[in-house]
């Protein structure tokens, strides 16, 4: 046994090992931790991943060498295990590895970290994809009746669309693909462009019906190219931006709903287009990486069909309650994704502090079912707010009960937002709203053609005359087995 170098008083610092020799390593006088001090410290966070792969091997291994064998027989040097996981070396990862042979201490000991924070930021989002629709709103209540169907289509083109949007932007993490985002703004408009054109031709209405046609043609590219603006601007995070690029359309559109006239919707339209577009090239002037070619595009088309399925689930139900029943999920969409956003890094917080798989799938369970509980739950909570503001304006209004639709005057609830709400609206919408978040969730973890064929059944049951109670809290329940499928499937911890 080879005695340490002696310290300032004359007494050896610690006894060297055979390992400690031959590596040409010696305590330093500020007192280094011994193999015995290191079964006790807790594993640095970056050789966790060695810790693993080599647990079976190092259970059986007589001495640190032997360790330092098979990390280099893994390819993993000096360079290595200094640069990547923040090793002294192989040497030094080795004693440290050995130390704590067969105790898997990298499972044992989960890393201290905080909990998620709730992404509060993201809530605005909700108003903010409303902002398109908004100002096509006020523009097609004063202009033809062929104007609101191509509305329709765009709105509804728009939401599927968002989706493929947001894939292109995280095709590429690490930088901005502005290219390839300024191809989904000009596809997106010319789609609009020919879905405004098709409902014009289909539905045409009263008059020429070429003037139908410009109408139909005009509106649909307007929305959907705004739309497309404000989903990629939304997707590089400039909230800002969007707010700002919608205000001369909502401005004229406004001026619009008091003092209706042609020449003032075709400025709203223009200004709808244009503003936004420009705000949206600013912010891709950033070329990137990512080709401007249909194939960048091909791998969200998916998305964007189960998109476009779930926005005609959403018109169905809008149809059959009222749109004003479903407003709040839409001025909700922003903590719905914050919702699915905050679940995501649960499970990622939860896998690195739980080692056992089973209860790694209950509190995954726990933190996704609980999130989708807690936002249904918060949407009826608050259409019952609504409705229970309704009744007490009635009574001070010095009525018994609204007045129906259409009945408004003095003294009377009338056609107010909400006036209409029943027992079966607010277990539709809750219902409704928890299956949509259970939905994104499973959209996030690449189940897209399942939910695809999942909501185009939902629709053709409600067609068919289906409840929407009942139909909404079939879709959550239905939703529950694949939810649980997929958490067993350890890539959803991601």
């Amino acid at each position: 046994m080879v005695k340490g170098p002696p310290t300032s008083s004359g007494s050896p610092t610690g006894t060297l090992t055979g390992f400690d020799v031959l590596t040409g390593r010696a305590p330093d006088p500020a007192g280094e931790p011994r193999p015995d001090a290191l079964a006790e410290l807790p594993l640095p966070d970056k050789l966790r991943e060695v810790d693993l792969t080599l647990r079976p091997d190092r259970e059986r291994a007589v001495d640190a060498l032997e360790i330092a064998a098979y990390l280099e027989a893994d390819g993993l040097n000096d360079e290595s295990l200094r640069d990547r996981y923040g090793a002294g070396g192989l040497f030094a990862a080795a004693e440290w590895l050995y130390a704590q042979r067969g105790t898997g201490r990298a499972l044992e000991r989960p890393r201290r970290e905080a909990r998620p924070r709730f992404p509060w930021e993201l809530a605005q989002r909700g108003p903010l994809y409303l902002l398109p629709g908004l100002c096509g709103l006020l523009i097609a209540q004063a202009t033809p009746p062929v104007t609101g169907r191509a509305f329709v289509f765009a709105a509804a083109f728009g939401w599927g669309y968002s989706l493929l949007i947001a894939s292109v932007r995280y095709a590429e993490p690490l930088g901005t693909p502005g290219r390839a985002l300024r191809l989904t703004l000009w596809v997106g408009g010319a789609c609009g462009l020919l879905g405004g054109a098709l409902s014009a031709l289909l539905w045409p209405g009263s008059g020429l019906w070429t003037t139908s046609l410009l109408w139909g043609t005009a509106m649909g590219g307007a929305v959907a190219l705004a739309g497309a603006a404000a989903g990629v601007m939304l997707a590089l995070g400039e909230r800002g931006q969007v707010a700002g690029a919608f205000a001369p359309a909502l401005l004229l559109g406004g001026m619009l709903y008091v003092l209706p006239s042609t020449g003032l919707a075709v400025a709203a339209l223009a200004a709808l287009a244009v503003f936004p577009v420009l705000l949206a090239l600013r912010a891709t002037r950033d070329g990137g990486e990512l080709p401007a070619r249909f194939v960048t595009l091909r791998p969200g088309l998916g998305l964007a069909a189960y998109g476009w399925a779930l926005a005609a689930a959403f018109a169905g139900l809008s149809l059959r309650l009222g749109g004003w029943t479903m407003l709040p999920l839409v001025l909700s969409a922003g903590l719905l994704e914050a919702g699915v956003w905050n679940a995501q890094q649960g499970l990622q917080y939860v896998a690195r502090q739980q080692g056992s798989f089973t209860l790694l799938v209950r509190r995954g369970a726990a933190r996704v079912l609980g999130t989708a509980l807690v936002y249904g739950l918060g949407l009826l909570s608050l259409l019952a707010l609504l409705s229970a503001v309704r009744w007490l304006a009635a009574g001070w209004l010095g009525i018994g009960t609204p007045a129906p639709a259409g009945a408004a005057g003095p003294g009377t609830l009338g056609d107010l937002p909400f006036s209409d709400l029943s027992r079966a609206a607010l277990v539709t919408v809750s219902a409704f709203g928890a299956a949509l978040l259970l939905s994104t969730w499973l959209a996030n973890q690449r189940r897209e053609r399942w939910l695809l064929a999942f909501w185009l059944g939902f629709c053709l049951l409600l067609t068919l005359g289906v409840s929407p109670p009942a139909l909404s809290l079939f879709a959550a329940f239905a939703l529950l087995p694949l939810t649980l499928f997929t958490l067993y499937d350890l890539r959803s911890y991601r």
